[in-house]
């Protein structure tokens, strides 16, 4: 059945733990990330005064070796080593020049843009690009009696960079380790808190379907017990309703059964007067449909009582296979002889963990099965034992098998293969399914070796305990 269009529009919802972890994760990554950015414009801003003060320094002590004597033009006392000394620089290229009031270059590189001031003052800062890359200068005015002079002393932004990025760098990754603490210590008090949900999941996920015990509310934290509360209600209504149901199969059965007696008893009584001796062949189509009528009222029953809770209030135990072939040989060896088929147990001692009435049901039904589908002079074989520590019961015919395209349906209830001429009633491999499942066994059709069909039910490999089941 397709969604309705509102839920493809919502998607599918969020589960509990990614919904807390989102709640507590995302105010948290945003103020990281907002806590980052000021501390970052904050340590960029000291450095970037720091690198300023050193570059006005070099602005200042530049003026110093101007010279300002009164009646003469303004020069420059600026030996070669101490240019040298003053462009040497490992991380970054330094630029300067000297103008006088009237932009004539005194000194340094002629192409340095000339940026003076209006009047003098503490040096000024501009960032412009020179030469095809950024740079960062100081413009220093200073006036004599002679005349102003103007000096730029400029440098490339590589050692800023370099400061930036370790400032970046140092403030990122300890903050970043917090950031990844927290998310661990997150994750695991969410895991904890989500623990008691977890436990009630195991609980019901480990319990068959028809397993409708109450769970355990005292052990669960106060805001979980009204679920498990509520979920105890419906096991309870759920028992009661499966007891109602058992009653009436139960008054049901009983009131089948006295008029199927009471008819078998008058066709006996009509047989033995003589009633049918003129037609047999009807007495014998009213006593196979008072059979088959018999043979279906208590295949119903085997079906609701393993299909019902009350499969479940008896206690699994070890089972010798050898013990239910023994009982079995006793319910069908005269069926078999009437019919001339070879019945054979192979028994190998082994143990099946299970309830023993549904195990003997289950191989009632597959002999039933069985035989009813042999013809005369056939063969059908009950085997159990072990197979890679996995006990089994299989048993296997010499008749005429069933399609692989039918051995799914042949599970549904009153299901018979069309053309077979199935006098049974559809409900034999329904039941010996139930039964499988309750006892989480693995059942397997397949072909015999002379044309039949096989018939396989592997057992769990070791004993579950009371409170898996």
């Amino acid at each position: 059945m397709p969604l309705p269009p509102e839920a493809r529009r919502r998607g599918k919802p969020l589960d509990l733990r990614p919904r807390l972890l989102l709640a507590v994760l995302a105010p948290l990554m945003i103020v990281f990330a907002i806590s980052v950015a000021l501390d970052y414009r904050l340590a960029r801003e000291t450095a970037d005064a720091a690198f300023d003060q050193s570059l006005a320094d070099a602005a200042l002590d530049i003026a110093a070796h101007v010279s300002s004597a009164s009646g003469s033009p303004p020069s420059v006392k600026l030996s070669a080593e101490a240019e040298a000394m003053l462009r040497s620089d490992p991380a970054d290229r330094i630029y300067f020049a000297i103008r006088d009031d009237a932009g004539r270059l005194l000194a340094g590189d002629a192409d340095l843009p000339d940026r003076r001031p209006a009047d003098a003052g503490p040096p000024q800062f501009i960032d412009t690009v020179f030469r095809e890359s950024p740079v960062r200068a100081a413009v220093y005015r200073r006036d004599s009696a002679n005349g102003s002079v103007t000096i730029t002393l400029a440098e490339t932004l590589a050692k800023r960079t370099t400061a930036r990025r370790r400032i970046l760098t140092a403030m990122i990754v300890p903050n970043l380790i917090v950031v990844l603490a927290t998310l661990l210590a997150v994750y695991v008090g969410v895991r904890q808190g989500l623990a008691p949900l977890q436990t009630v999941e195991r609980e019901i996920a480990t319990r068959s379907p028809m397993d409708l015990r109450e769970l355990d509310v005292a052990t669960t934290p106060r805001e979980v017990r009204p679920m498990v509360s509520r979920l105890n209600e419906l096991f309870r209504m759920l028992r009661e309703a499966s007891a109602a149901q058992q009653r009436f199969l139960a008054d049901a059965a009983h009131q089948l059964r006295t008029p199927l007696a009471g008819l078998q008893t008058q066709l006996d009584l009509a047989s033995s007067e003589g009633c049918f001796a003129s037609d047999a062949e009807r007495l014998t189509r009213i006593e196979d449909a008072t059979g088959r009528i018999g043979h279906l009222v208590d295949q119903l029953l085997v079906y609701a009582r393993a299909e019902s809770t009350t499969a479940l209030t008896q206690v699994f135990e070890p089972v010798p296979p050898a013990d239910l072939a023994e009982k079995a040989a006793s319910l069908f060896l005269d069926r078999a002889l009437s019919k001339h088929i070879d019945l054979g147990f192979e028994v190998d001692p082994a143990e099946i963990d299970g309830v023993p009435w549904m195990l003997r049901e289950a191989i009632a039904n597959l002999l039933d099965n069985a035989l009813r589908h042999t013809p005369e002079y056939g063969v059908v074989t009950l085997r159990s034992g072990t197979r890679d520590r996995r006990g089994f019961i299989e048993v296997e015919d010499s008749g005429p098998g069933i399609a692989p395209g039918e051995r799914e349906r042949v599970f549904e209830r009153f299901y018979r293969i069309p053309g077979s001429g199935d006098q049974g009633c559809g409900l034999g491999l329904a039941i010996v399914r139930e039964i499988a499942t309750l006892h989480r066994a693995a059942i397997e059709l397949a072909d015999s070796p002379g044309g039949g069909l096989r018939v396989t039910l592997l057992f769990p490999p070791a004993p579950a305990t009371d409170d898996s089941r």
